[in-house]
C-alpha cells in the first residue's frame, strides 16, 4: 500500500484555512484542499505566531456520546477527579 502524497500548500490554501479554521475541522479543510491534515495544522500553527487565531467553534462530535443521545441513554454525571497526587501529609500534634 502506497502513502498518499499532499500536494505543497500555496497562499490561497493559507487564505482559506485563515477564513475557515474556526468554523470547520482540520481534515474537514484538508479533504476540501487536497492538502493533509499535518499541513493544515503547520499553517495554523504558523499563522498564530504572527496573528490571533479566532477558536476553533467546530469539533467532532464524540462518537460515545453521539451513540448515547440516538440510543436515548442518559449518561452518568462527569466525575472530577481527585486533585492530590502522592502520599497525605502528616498531621503535625501538639
Amino acid at each position: 500500500m502506497t502513502r498518499k502524497r499532499s500536494r505543497p500548500y500555496v497562499v490561497d490554501d493559507v487564505r482559506y484555512v485563515y477564513q475557515n479554521y474556526a468554523d470547520m475541522t482540520a481534515s474537514e479543510i484538508a479533504e476540501e484542499l487536497g492538502i493533509s491534515r499535518f499541513q493544515v495544522s503547520k499553517i495554523v500553527s504558523e499563522l498564530r505566531k504572527q496573528i490571533d487565531l479566532p477558536k476553533k467553534t467546530a469539533r467532532r462530535p464524540n462518537p460515545i456520546l453521539k451513540f448515547l443521545e440516538e440510543e436515548g441513554i442518559e449518561p452518568k454525571p462527569a466525575v472530577k477527579p481527585k486533585t492530590s497526587r502522592g502520599r497525605k501529609k502528616k498531621k503535625k500534634s501538639s
